[in-house]
């Protein structure tokens, strides 16, 4: 709970505009008895924060008698605030690629006028921790990611094929596969560490662990000798690298699809993000960024 709400009554403006988050225009409006129940403040309360709410203009209702109340309008952003959202963070990649920026990019166009911001970091278990934490609201990573993680989050929005990255490829130094001998990993990249075991499980290999970021840096220098990464961060030229498809491999394509982590019990943040993100929109303006076409701004 924010600190300028610490009474009975805050409590309840909160948690009924975090339940009328989850509704839709023409839903009924479930009783306040329920509510009273659910939240744990009396039916004065609960009644208080609809006015209240109502006051702000975040939501209008209608009485239709015996038939119960019903919802003729919502402002999502306007619930977001008296829901004690202060901000509303997602925590994304490194903006090291095009396809991660378009993202971020189209996520700040369609959901701009709530107070969203972006905690951009490397690997995914470090996302999925903060997460599971309450530090941050959403984390966007692979569906391969996603899947190591069994408890505790939901998938918000799955946003399809290549979403998140182009194919992530074996990268190595041109004409020196046969001499591949040690391979990096960061051990906070799910999509990392099993794409490799899967690359390289009928070959002895040492795995050596680095930074994801610095994968180019390590591979270049000679510290290790390939690595599991995306060609579109790379000038393959200008370094003299090589990169080997790993497209029989089925996880690869679940590496390159993007979706978006909630936790579990923030079902509020789950039916903000269905509503208020168009997926088609968003997936066209991350290609416009992709091919250059508009600058990404987030």
């Amino acid at each position: 709970m924010t600190a300028q709400y610490i009474s009975k009554e805050g409590a309840a403006i909160i948690n009924v505009a975090r339940y009328l988050m989850t509704t839709s225009v023409n839903d009924r409006l479930r009783t306040i008895d329920s509510l009273s129940e659910e939240i744990g403040v009396s039916v004065g309360f609960i009644q208080k924060a609809l006015i209240t709410i109502e006051k702000q203009n975040a939501v209008s209702l209608s009485k239709q008698g015996r038939n119960g109340t019903f919802i003729s309008r919502l402002d999502y952003q306007a619930l977001v605030k008296l829901a004690g959202f202060l901000h509303v963070v997602c925590a994304m990649p490194l903006p090291y690629t095009r396809h991660y920026e378009g993202l971020a990019s189209g996520l700040k166009k369609q959901i701009g006028d709530l107070p969203l911001y972006f905690a951009h970091m490397r690997g995914a278990d470090v996302r999925a921790e903060c997460l599971k934490a309450g530090t941050y609201d959403i984390a966007i990573m692979s569906k391969l990611a996603a899947q190591t993680y069994s408890d505790g989050f939901v998938t918000a929005i799955d946003l399809g094929k290549n979403s998140y990255s182009h194919e992530h490829r074996l990268i190595y130094r041109t004409g020196e596969y046969d001499a591949i001998k040690r391979v990096g990993v960061d051990p906070d990249s799910p999509d990392q560490k099993v794409l490799t075991k899967l690359a390289f499980e009928n070959s002895p290999v040492e795995v050596v662990e680095i930074n994801y970021a610095d994968s180019l840096t390590h591979l270049v220098n000679g510290e290790i000798d390939a690595v599991v990464w995306l060609p579109e961060a790379i000038d393959m030229k200008k370094y003299g690298l090589t990169e080997k498809s790993l497209g029989h491999i089925e996880q690869c394509n679940l590496a390159s699809d993007a979706v978006m982590l909630v936790r579990g019990d923030a079902t509020h943040i789950n039916a903000l993000l269905r509503k208020l993100i168009n997926i088609a929109e968003l997936l066209d303006h991350q290609q416009q960024v992709v091919k250059g076409m508009i600058t990404p701004s987030y």
